[in-house]
């Protein structure tokens, strides 16, 4: 089973990213899976306007169930939220609103994936399931290194713990939002040694054979270069046809 860390986006089909997971959940379960959906917004009103979308396209894909677990400020993630899934699906949102709901149950969500749980993190989800979780932010050191839009409300670049289920550093609307320059500015700056920045519609897969890339585009990897100095080396993974 695998990490299905994916970059944001929205299409008609989603078989070639959300499915492969839903497809593993689907294995896991021997018949139609049980997908846990955990969502965050900042009352809980608010994100029950997306729970039909989430719960439609998951049952397209191949559910049997859909479980949707709302959490806001003041519902943070329980382990029992997680019992009896075949497969844990992790929405997408404000970061840091998910980052402090989900991290409660965080060694919970780690001991399940260690069991072969597949886990799929969309956007936000995807930026906390590293061992060290982007949670937003536009400046380093106060000069901006991509748009005020893609800061999450911080002001800072701002890394804490995630998850720990991939030993990498992840961000998301790669091309679309023009976050590729944060990765490069994480890294150059020694926050970190090894950045992703994944495309919309587009997933990047971590399983025991490896890096798999699936959906309509890339992922663009960045890492500090052997040269001495603050240069890096920027890779473009790109889905296979």
């Amino acid at each position: 089973m695998s990490i299905h860390l994916l970059g944001g986006g929205d299409a008609d089909d989603e078989s070639r990213w959300t499915g492969r997971f839903v497809a593993e959940a689907r294995e896991r379960a021997e018949g139609p899976p049980v997908i846990v959906v955990v969502l965050w917004a900042a009352d809980a009103s608010e994100g029950e306007q997306w729970h039909d979308d989430y719960r439609a396209d998951l049952m397209e894909l191949g559910a049997g169930e859909v479980r949707i677990v709302q959490l806001t400020a003041e519902r943070t993630l329980l382990p029992i939220d997680l019992g009896s899934a075949d497969g844990l699906f992790v929405g997408g949102g404000l970061t840091p609103g998910y980052h402090a709901a989900i991290m409660p149950a965080a060694d919970t969500i780690r001991g399940l994936v260690s069991t072969g749980l597949p886990y799929a993190g969309y956007s936000a989800g995807a930026m906390i399931a590293g061992d060290v979780a982007l949670l937003g932010g536009y400046r380093i050191g106060g000069i901006a290194v991509a748009a005020e839009a893609t800061s999450e409300g911080l002001d800072e670049v701002t890394l804490d713990a995630g998850l720990g289920l991939v030993d990498l550093v992840v961000d998301v609307h790669a091309a679309q939002y023009g976050t590729v320059s944060r990765a490069i500015a994480i890294v150059a700056a020694g926050l970190s040694d090894r950045v992703v920045a994944i495309d919309e519609c587009t997933s990047l897969i971590v399983g025991a054979g490896g890096l798999e890339v699936a959906g309509d585009g890339s992922v663009w990897t960045v890492d500090k270069g052997e040269a001495a100095g603050d240069r890096v080396t920027v890779s473009v993974l790109a889905a296979a046809s």
